[in-house]
């Protein structure tokens, strides 16, 4: 789906290329990605393109169980070790959209930055594996980078724009930063206090 031989020349220069493990800005970001899930628990949430495992201890606190796979071994490597302690997390080495986990169901699939370097027709393949994936009460998150950087293919705006013409689904939320843009959408749109039941 991207680009391995850029991806192995960026890592190769630097274990956190993006910079996702240190600074204000990746934490902040963090922390606006797991507040916009309107859920405070997931039975079954998929991870692909989960990169070094950043993001997935805190998708695991919310989670039953987690399927986190990334393309990239190394990447692999690195999200196995930062959750080695975790008995509710599954790492596997898979290329998406291709090698797809379709005999699962999720009630949630985060989709951080995982698009911004393939082509339309591989995104479009990767939204309709989405869709196909979804439990009948279900969340997609996709989070994305707005700046243009080199590598990049596919602009956010196109990204959020395919996948919500594939899916279908209402808009939950929508968190527009300077920075980066968060977009949920549920196959049973409710209020987080209708899903809590104090309203």
């Amino acid at each position: 789906m991207t680009d391995l031989e850029h991806l192995n020349e960026l890592f190769a220069a630097s274990e956190d290329p993006w910079h996702m493990r240190s600074g204000w800005h990746a934490q902040r970001k963090r922390d606006l990605l797991l507040a916009s899930l309107p859920n405070s628990r997931y039975d079954y949430t998929f991870e692909p393109g989960c990169s070094a495992g950043e993001l997935t201890p805190e998708l695991a606190r919310r989670s039953e169980r987690v399927l986190a796979v990334d393309g990239f071994r190394e990447s692999v490597t690195a999200t196995r070790n930062r959750t080695a302690h975790l008995s509710n997390v599954v790492v596997e080495h898979r290329h998406v959209p291709s090698e797809w986990p379709r005999e699962q169901k999720f009630d949630l699939i985060v989709l951080n930055e995982i698009g911004s370097m393939t082509n339309s027709s591989d995104w479009a393949a990767l939204s309709d594996a989405v869709l196909g994936s979804l439990t009948s009460d279900a969340t997609v998150l996709a989070c994305h980078w707005r700046h243009h950087f080199p590598g990049r293919t596919l602009s956010t705006d196109t990204l959020h724009g395919l996948l919500d013409s594939i899916l279908g689904l209402p808009r939950q939320t929508k968190v527009t930063d300077a920075d980066f843009t968060i977009a949920v959408w549920t196959t049973r749109p409710r209020t987080t206090t209708e899903r809590d039941g104090t309203f």
